[in-house]
């Protein structure tokens, strides 16, 4: 009995091992370099203010907002990270609304959250990104 045991919990320290491992090698980590982010952005009308690309080095999404001055991002720091206030004049009331969301199809970090993006301080940028920057007055 006392085999079967030890065979079992040696079982459970290698698949761990193993689960450990594979988190640690698929980790994606923020990458310096030239890249071109196309942005989208969209009032709580449905019009489209802003359609553009642009150039960074910025690792992250918060880091790209922070250092593009034509988005006029503002950002305060929350519970989860930098929190989007403000981009292109599009104000966000987070009591009553309208919100601010983004979303990418392209993202790898959104990609991988299931279709949803992770908090901007999570989201790394890739080549070729495009985000689209929405006002809304509803979640429906």
């Amino acid at each position: 009995m006392n085999k079967k045991w030890i065979a079992a919990l040696i079982a459970v320290v290698v698949v761990g091992g193993l689960a450990w491992l594979l988190s640690q090698t698929t980790k994606k980590e923020p990458v310096d370099g030239y890249k071109e982010v196309h942005v989208t952005i969209v009032d709580q009308d449905g019009k489209t203010v802003l359609d553009e690309n642009f150039e960074t080095d910025a690792p992250t999404l918060t880091k790209f907002l922070e250092s593009t001055p034509k988005l006029k991002a503002t950002m305060e720091q929350g519970e989860y990270g930098s929190l989007l206030t403000e981009i292109y004049g599009l104000k966000q009331d987070m009591d009553k609304g309208p919100w601010l969301v983004y979303e990418s199809e392209t993202n790898t970090s959104c990609k991988e959250a299931g279709g949803y993006c992770p908090a901007m301080d999570d989201v790394t940028l890739d080549a070729s990104d495009a985000f689209t920057f929405k006002q809304i007055t509803s979640f429906g």
